[in-house]
């Protein structure tokens, strides 16, 4: 066993998550350190972890100077330092500004930034230096990257693996216009298959290669495999997407530019937000005291008053419609299905009950604590379709017929009042493999198969313009979505599919 593999297994895992520790694969270090360390007299790891990088440079450039940080001192104390780096057991984010380095290769921490105890002065001291206030909501290794690039020298090179996420997201889109800005992306290396590439990791990786040298255009790889590094240059001979920097937009997602998926053309389309917008499910801060069964209200003896019904968990939902018996089959099988709701806190059980969550410190909780009063909850309307933040396969709408709210589980889905009298069209329309196909383009991908959407996602992703549906198609889906209510799901979502299709294809394209 590896001194990785055991520091994994031994290791609490909540140790792990707080600090966000994922080990690299000793190839992609390898390939890292060897494009950065060219002709560097110094090179930092802001995130040492087990010193695979420095051990990398000791052997690849043995007169470079090593310098390191590593925040945890457990993860110090069990690898120690095998390659005499000058290794410092400090915050990266909070010290140090003010030196400069020719080669930065990192691995850096994945974890909420949203968890880090000290984000405020964190951001502060970027603020300080680069003049920007980011929000706390910024990533993380956002951040670790933002200072490696503030410190990355005249002639300096930086290689970073971050979560190919970043290609598409929102969040992404301040780091993008500063490489598009100043010029300083050199190439991006997306892994398709990197399930192996990090132990116990879950979400897909890309590395960007980053330096200051004049450049009219970025390159894109899409590897297979660590193995592939081994034969990549990346100085455009190596088979990959040359994209000029007038084609980089920094709202635009990259994700398109590694080896583009085969996308069949449709006709019809409009953006999903012409028809409805999709906001995230109901935030609770701490589900574990939040949320409710049937018998724990009892138990504490809570008025109906303060209790909402509520779904917490998408395994809950079995199939693409709940009705009210379905929701009360939930209860009665105690599933947490309530949510605690305070308008009026002049209650003794109630009192008592936001004692308890005092007690164990619900009220410190990040966003809980942002709340006046902590135990309020937020607000939102009840939505007639939910859709599933994250996905394997099908993606997950449910037909939301009990009238009921829903958790981040689910993101909700709010007709425009003009389209109202068509939401259970647009229901049967997302339920169809063509619809999801074309929602599909718009994911990001988190690793071993999992599919991820922010509400932005798919509000700005195409869908058929359902305008264009005759009286007659109308009434068949309407027909169609009877049946699916009664339990006839597949048979019918398979026809909804044709009728879709063919207005979506050249068979059927106009009004009628």
């Amino acid at each position: 066993m590896t001194k990785e593999i055991e520091y994994s297994t031994t290791t609490d895992p909540a140790h792990i998550r707080k600090y966000g520790q994922y080990f690299t694969d000793p190839d992609v270090a390898g390939f890292m350190v060897a494009w950065a360390c060219r002709e560097a007299g110094k090179l930092l790891d802001p995130a040492a972890g087990n010193s695979v990088f420095l051990k990398c440079a000791k052997r690849i450039a043995p007169t470079c100077d090593l310098y390191g940080y590593e925040i945890d001192p457990d993860m110090l104390e069990f690898f120690g330092n095998p390659s005499g780096a000058v290794l410092k057991n400090e915050d990266y984010l909070l010290t140090g500004w003010e030196e400069r380095y020719d080669a930065i290769v990192c691995n850096p921490p994945y974890n909420r930034f949203q968890a880090v105890t000290n984000r405020e002065r964190i951001l502060e001291e970027i603020e300080r230096h680069t003049g920007v206030r980011y929000s706390s909501y910024t990533n993380l290794y956002i951040l670790f990257l933002l200072k490696s690039l503030f410190q990355l020298s005249e002639q300096g090179r930086l290689a970073y693996i971050i979560p190919t996420e970043f290609l598409n997201s929102k969040y992404g889109t301040v780091i993008k216009e500063k490489l598009i800005r100043e010029r300083l992306l050199r190439a991006v290396i997306c892994f398709r298959r990197d399930k192996d590439l990090f132990y116990h990791a879950t979400t897909t990786c890309c590395i960007l290669l980053i330096d200051r040298e004049p450049k009219s255009s970025a390159c894109f790889y899409g590897l297979d495999s660590a193995e592939q590094l081994k034969r990549l240059k990346t100085d455009g001979s190596t088979a990959g997407d040359m994209i000029s920097y007038d084609e980089l937009k920094p709202d635009r997602k990259w994700r398109e530019f590694f080896d583009p998926e085969p996308h069949e053309e449709y006709m019809n389309l409009r953006p999903v937000s012409d028809f409805c917008s999709v906001s995230r499910g109901i935030a609770t801060g701490s589900n574990a005291f939040f949320c409710l069964s049937k018998s724990k209200i009892a138990d504490h003896g809570l008025p109906e008053d303060v209790i909402i019904p509520c779904i917490c968990r998408s395994v809950d939902v079995k199939g693409p419609v709940l009705a009210k018996a379905d929701f009360d089959r939930l209860a009665e099988e105690e599933r947490t299905v309530y949510l605690l709701d305070i308008r009026d806190a002049k209650h003794p059980a109630v009192e008592a009950y936001i004692r308890d969550g005092e007690e164990m410190g619900i009220n410190r909780k990040y966003l809980v604590s942002r709340r006046n009063p902590w135990y309020s909850m937020e607000q939102r309307p009840v939505a007639p379709i939910w859709v599933s933040s994250a996905c394997r396969k099908r993606i997950k709408f449910v037909r939301n017929l009990a009238g009921v709210r829903a958790l981040t589980t689910f993101h909700s889905i709010l007709v425009h009042p003009v389209y109202e009298q068509d939401t259970d069209i647009l229901f049967c329309y997302f339920l169809t493999p063509v619809a999801q196909e074309i929602l599909r383009r718009n994911r990001k991908e988190m690793g071993n198969g999992l599919d991820k959407f922010q509400p932005r996602d798919l509000e700005t992703a195409k869908m058929l313009d359902i305008t264009i549906l005759s009286a007659e198609e109308r009434r068949e889906i309407l027909g169609l979505y009877d049946r699916i209510i009664l339990g006839e799901v597949d048979p019918c979502i398979a026809r909804l599919d044709r009728i879709f299709r063919r207005k979506l294809t050249a068979e059927d394209s106009g009004h009628t």
